[in-house]
Formats: structure tokens, sequence, C-alpha cells
């Protein structure tokens, strides 16, 4: 029996570009797919950090520990069990250790202990720690943090990054996985849906938020589905540098996302041009909206909730003649004309609703 570091990720099997790899770092792959030991806790951070400089993007999370273990029969050992555990509950690029490591090497040559602490698993209740790693990126080049639940989209959007010279460094398809992702590989440009699991609300755009909080030096470029422009304005609400919201149907031109992409990593603002004109027209809207009397706000809401000009005149104790006055000139202040179809009541209700 001897104290061995053991290492466990939670891919299927080892590839074959990293065996070597664990033998440099005198290991050795179990075996039961998933598992390897090393001689001690200095060699298994060092495999696993240049692992995941290898395959972060695309790889597994790594967890390490350390057991007193008889080699020949360690495969069905609880310290076993508890590691594979441990890399389970970890996403793609994460090394995670327990506390036992984290004594033993406090200050580890190849990243640092993360200050936010990973919880308490398994059945020894266990301190985990995170290891933030070094990542090893040429000289200039842009890193990148893709964030998109939909696996097709994504890989494409990682494939036109890394043709254009950029470097990828990670990859998320949830709301856990962007943060986590991103506070270990410390992108210079998150690239993220706004839709996103669990909710598929606005999960990517309140990613983006706490992260720009954190690591105010990050840039973000939004990708949308649809229109939102809500989404924009909170987006540009407070610093805009380093800020893009694009429509999706602008990574199909190519050369366009692309210099976005570039644009808003190099801290410049760049704004999907149909975003844009719904932006000036919600501008316009409550401009016009803040030319409104209040008696006049009084008849659109009642407008609003269904009413007649003469329903209109009772609730508010005046004269039909007044109600009718005050419906032109609100028709006049929000620019809506008559118009064939005679609808433009129900266009200034839907402009009331939109504002409130």
């Amino acid at each position: 029996m001897a104290t061995v570091a053991v290492m466990a990720w939670n891919g299927l099997g080892v590839e074959p570009s990293i065996r070597p790899l664990i033998d440099r770092h005198r290991g050795s792959c179990g075996n039961q797919p998933g598992i390897a030991f090393f001689a001690g806790v200095a060699d298994a951070l060092g495999a696993a950090v240049d692992w995941q400089q290898m395959s972060a993007a695309t790889g597994s999370a790594i967890a390490i520990s350390v057991a007193d273990l008889d080699i020949a029969e360690a495969e069905g050992a609880p310290a076993v069990a508890l590691t594979r555990h441990v890399a389970a509950i970890g996403s793609a690029g994460m090394i995670l250790a327990t506390e036992i490591v984290r004594l033993l090497l406090p200050h580890p040559d190849c990243g640092r202990w993360s200050d936010e602490f990973m919880g308490i698993t398994g059945p020894g209740q266990m301190a985990i720690h995170q290891l933030l790693w070094r990542t090893e990126v040429p000289s200039g080049a842009i890193t990148v943090v893709v964030a998109e639940d939909a696996a097709i989209i994504r890989a494409g959007i990682v494939s036109l990054l890394e043709i254009d010279g950029m470097t990828v460094v990670g990859q998320a398809g949830d709301y856990d996985a962007v943060l986590s992702t991103v506070r270990t590989a410390r992108p210079r440009l998150l690239i993220t849906d706004i839709r996103m699991p669990p909710g598929q609300t606005d999960e990517g755009l309140r990613a983006a938020g706490v992260l720009r909080e954190e690591q105010p030096d990050l840039s973000v470029l939004v990708l949308s589905q649809h229109v939102q422009a809500s989404a924009a304005a909170d987006l540009l609400t407070g610093q805009t540098s380093g800020i893009g919201y694009l429509l999706k149907e602008r990574v199909t031109a190519l050369d366009d996302f692309l210099a976005a992409a570039r644009t808003v990593a190099g801290g410049g603002t760049v704004i999907d041009p149909l975003i844009t004109q719904e932006l000036l027209s919600r501008r316009r809207t409550a401009d016009q909206f803040q030319a409104l009397a209040d008696r006049e706000r009084d008849v659109l809401e009642l407008m609003a909730q269904g009413m007649s000009n003469s329903a209109i005149a009772e609730r508010l104790n005046l004269s039909a003649r007044t109600v009718e006055s005050h419906v032109r000139s609100i028709m006049t202040k929000l620019d809506l004309w008559e118009d064939p179809a005679g609808n433009r009541r129900v266009r200034a209700v839907i402009r009331w609703l939109d504002q409130h």
C-alpha cells in the first residue's frame, strides 16, 4: 500500500495523445477507463493542467485526490469512487481537488486555488476546491469562451473563430457552465446566446452581467434569435465599451460576424442594425408618451382596458366631446393617423402596453 494521487475525469477513456502526457508526469492509467495514479499531487496537477491546455474547449472536468491505496486493487476503492464523483460534478475545463490536495500543495506552480469555495461532497463530506490553471495562448491572441446550448451552432461558431486565428479557451451550454468556464479561463471575449438552460429566458444575458461585474475587462458579444430591444438596452446600461449584440442570422455573414467579434474584443461596440432601429423607435415612442398630458394618459390607460369613449367619459366624469378631444390629441402626439383599416386606436393601445 502506498500514498498516491488519484486523478479521475468524466470521459469514457483516455485519448492516445493523453497517455504519453500521463507517463511524462510519472503517472499510470488504471485498468478501468477514466482513472490514473501519480506518485505525488504536483505530478497529478501538472498532468491535469497540461491536459486542459490541450483540450479544455471540448475536454473533461478533472478531479484530484490523495489516498493510501494498493494500486493492484485500487479500482474499487472508496477513494477512487469519490474522485470519480468529484469529476462528475465539474464542467469541461475545470480542475477540482479535495481539501488534502490543497493542504499538501497550497501554492502550485501550474496555477492558483480559487477563492470561491466549491462545496462539500461525498460520503466523507470532503471540501472541494478549484485550481485556476494558466492557459497558454499565442502572444496577442484573442481568447474566447463560446456559450450556446445548441451543440451544432456552438461547434460552428468555434470553428469560425479558430479558422480566423482566435483561441477558444472554453465552451458552455448552460448558465452555471458559463459562469464557471469564464471564471476559470478568464477570456478576453465571451460570445453568448441570450436564452440558455435551465430556464431558456435570459440566462446568457444575466451571466454576462455577473461576469462583467467580476471581470470589468471582459468583452461580451451577445447573440439573439430575435430582435429583443429591451435586452440590448439592458446590456448597454452602464459601461458600453467591449459590448456587442447581434442577431444569429449575422453569423452566416462570416466576415461581418468575425469583424464584430474582433471589434468587441478590442473594446468597441457593435449593435445589429435591426436592433438599433428598434431602440431608436422605442426612444421615439417614449418621448411621445412624455408629451402626453396627465388626463390624456388616463384616457389612454382606460382605452387599454377596452373601454369605449362613452365608458371613459363616465369613468372620468367628463363629457363625451372632451373624451373625443383627448383621443384626437393622443393620436396626434403618438403620430397615429387614420388608415384604411381604422385600427389606430388598437395601435395606440399596443404602444401603451409596450411601455408598461
